[in-house]
């Protein structure tokens, strides 16, 4: 069997063990929902996949149970960040009108010399993503994730001066 094959095989294994787990978690924190409770359990999983690597070969069921709950929780900690804000109660809140769509539109007129990789920063930055969780989402190192959010900023501001010129 090739290191390939078993990478599988030690993930299907590990999802079998802790899918009482997972669902029991899951269905919790969708409070029942259970179309909510079917995506949880795909991104806890996608999440599994992604981080697996960080469980040690030779973990112990409580050790390997400990980190699927992380995993679980990170998961849902990320999901209540990116959930986006009723601008129409903040604007009651607050007595202002429509903050955000003003916002928005003026973001797409700055972002219009962006390059496809640089406006998905863009886009995940907006939604409130951490650099780590950014260079996870787009599969490269933090570092470069650091330095293109650099470049998006320095072209937003290059575009903000033209504008305001």
């Amino acid at each position: 069997m090739t290191e390939h094959t078993e990478r599988y095989t030690d993930f299907d294994k590990l999802m079998l063990r802790h899918k009482t787990l997972i669902r029991r978690l899951c269905w919790w924190h969708s409070g029942g929902e259970s179309a909510l409770c079917a995506d949880l359990m795909q991104e806890v999983a996608i999440d599994l996949w992604h981080y697996r690597h960080t469980l040690r070969p030779d973990a112990t069921e409580q050790q390997e149970r400990l980190w699927v709950k992380y995993h679980c929780r990170s998961v849902f900690s990320h999901r209540r960040r990116r959930k986006t804000i009723d601008t129409e109660s903040l604007a009651e809140k607050h007595d202002i009108a429509e903050p955000a769509e003003d916002l928005r539109e003026t973001i797409e007129e700055l972002a219009t010399d962006l390059n496809p990789h640089e406006r998905k920063m863009l886009d995940l930055l907006l939604n409130g993503y951490s650099i780590a969780e950014i260079a996870a989402q787009l599969q490269i190192k933090a570092t470069s994730a650091s330095q293109l959010r650099f470049r998006v900023i320095e072209k937003m501001k290059q575009a903000y001066n033209t504008i305001q010129q």
